[in-house]
C-alpha cells in the first residue's frame, strides 16, 4: 500500500501521551496514529452505535477544549441535551 506523509500541529501535553500510549503499544507514533485514525474511520462508516459513539468521543473532546478555552457555558446545552440521554 502506498503511503503519505501527514504533518500536523499539536499541543505539547497531547503528543506527550500519544509518544507513550504509542510506546506502550509497540509502535512507532507514525504507526500508532494510523492506527487510531483507521479506528475513527471505521466507525465513521460503521453501525449506527460505532457512528453514535464517535460522535459522543468527538464531542467530548470538543467540549474539553472550549472549556479549557475559558468559553462560557451560560445558554449551552449539555451533552445529555445534545445526544438525548
Amino acid at each position: 500500500m502506498a503511503t503519505t506523509q501527514l504533518n500536523a500541529r499539536v499541543p505539547e501535553e497531547l503528543a506527550a501521551r500519544v509518544r507513550a500510549s504509542a510506546s506502550r503499544a509497540g509502535m512507532n507514533i507514525g504507526e500508532y496514529v494510523a492506527s487510531v485514525l483507521e479506528a475513527d474511520q471505521a466507525a465513521a462508516s460503521g453501525s449506527p452505535e460505532l457512528r453514535e459513539a464517535r460522535a459522543r468521543m468527538h464531542a467530548a473532546v470538543a467540549y474539553r477544549k472550549w472549556l479549557a478555552d475559558d468559553r462560557s457555558e451560560k445558554d449551552a446545552m449539555s451533552m445529555d441535551e445534545v445526544f438525548g440521554d
